[in-house]
């Protein structure tokens, strides 16, 4: 590990060990304790070369507080996330942001957002996209099937899968176009355009990562990237049968996920 780093399971289990903390406070604040230093997941490819990613997640919990406003009764959100608590992490998060980046947070801004006076973005694009209980499958495009899955053990198993940036870029428009001729209707193809914008706001030299995190034990071995592959190579083929086989396959899968969602 790079510059005395911590190890990947070291990260992890300090990630869990937060997350344990936050779920045991006695007064209910899903934000990050003041002060607490954000973790930095590091990457050495085979070159040795360093890549980082930091967690981000004062700006990820404001972003998603924000999120659940729009969807809960006020009484129920104030009770999830008491308001004091939430200004707290608010103006932590975003004086952190200003102090590293000089930017303010927006998540999906397109690749052409408007720039200061010295040409340099106005946003900040966070660096990790999350989901529960759950793998859009637009993420699962940027991935090759063939290309091997890391796995961290450190008490169990976690499976992750790895792409170069301008690959993953790559094979999310090839799958968006050959969607757009064959399948112009499907909702995928409103994800991988947010998908194709996402990935072309990082340095051509960066990689992405899928953690699959605690879906590993209810997945994993995963097919999924196989099968989206098949159905979008059997659509540009004309195949609609191998295609609403692999699609059979994927809703069966992932179904079965949600089912376990919805007894948590």
């Amino acid at each position: 590990i790079a510059g005395g780093h911590r190890t990947r399971a070291e990260v992890e289990a300090e990630a869990a060990e937060r997350a344990r903390r936050r779920l045991a406070r006695p007064v209910a604040d899903p934000f990050p304790e003041p002060g607490e230093d954000d973790l930095v997941r590091v990457l050495q490819d085979e070159h040795r070369s360093a890549f980082y990613c930091p967690d981000e997640r004062g700006l990820r919990a404001e972003m998603a507080a924000a999120m659940l406003e729009e969807t809960m009764l006020p009484r129920l959100h104030s009770a999830a996330i008491p308001p004091a608590a939430r200004a707290m992490n608010r103006g932590r998060a975003l004086v952190a942001l200003e102090d590293e980046w000089g930017l303010s947070p927006d998540p999906d801004a397109a690749v052409e957002d408007p720039q200061d006076e010295d040409g340099a973005p106005e946003h900040h694009r966070v660096q990790t996209r999350t989901a529960t209980w759950g793998v859009p499958h637009g993420w699962l495009t940027v991935f090759d099937p063939e290309e091997p899955v890391q796995r961290l053990v450190d008490g169990e198993r976690t499976a992750y899968r790895r792409a170069p940036i301008v690959a993953a870029r790559e094979r999310a428009g090839h799958a968006a176009a050959v969607l757009a001729r064959h399948a112009p209707d499907a909702e995928l193809i409103g994800e991988l355009t947010v998908m194709v914008e996402w990935l072309g706001a990082f340095h051509p030299d960066s990689w992405v990562e899928l953690d699959y995190g605690g879906l590993t034990r209810h997945v994993w071995p995963d097919d999924s990237v196989f099968d989206l592959w098949t159905l979008i190579d059997a659509l540009e083929e004309g195949d609609e049968a191998t295609a609403g086989v692999a699609q059979e396959r994927l809703n069966r899968r992932w179904a079965t996920v949600g089912m376990l969602a919805r007894l948590t």
